[in-house]
């Protein structure tokens, strides 16, 4: 395949360990004579492209065998890689140069954000606000006093911070 369905020719680059796990996938994986004259790394028997449902029934049986409820898909893997990437705190444009997303808009629209994220992220914003424990003070520092008069989760209702 010469381009993705942008018409973005690309190459990626990948690590020595990946290099020889794609190479033991050819050694081993590839065996009819079209496979082994086919220039994609994951061709169908015939040589081709594989079908869009080829990974339905291998996900669906190990969706059964580790009891996962929700429904997964090979599809859901469309976002899989961006948070990956997003966890393991690449920068967004090399994320776009490997996933081979034009715009930040389509690098966003392939991300979901899990509750894990989001706890970390708040947690994070409350040490930045310096979140008291209910009824000690709290010294001015990074965010001024009374900046939003928020409710601080454990204290009464209608009790503020106070800043000393």
């Amino acid at each position: 395949m010469n381009t993705t369905k942008t018409k973005y020719r690309q190459r990626i680059s990948v690590t020595p360990a990946l290099m020889s796990v794609l190479q033991w996938h050819v050694e081993t994986q590839i065996h009819t004579p079209q496979q082994l004259e086919s220039e994609l790394l994951f061709p169908a028997d015939d040589g081709g492209f594989r079908s869009e449902a080829c990974l339905r029934k291998p996900f669906k049986m190990v969706s059964e065998r580790i009891g996962l409820k929700k429904k997964f898909t090979p599809k859901g893997l469309r976002r899989t890689f961006n948070d990956a990437a997003r966890v393991a705190a690449l920068e967004g444009i090399v994320t776009m140069s490997i996933s081979g997303h034009r715009t930040e808009r389509m690098k966003d629209h392939y991300q979901t954000v899990g509750a894990s994220e989001q706890r970390e992220g708040i947690g994070k914003v409350l040490d930045l606000a310096d979140a008291v424990i209910p009824g000690e003070t709290v010294e001015a520092s990074g965010m001024h006093c009374g900046m939003h008069d928020a409710q601080v989760v454990g204290m009464p209702a209608g009790a503020n911070a106070r800043c000393v």
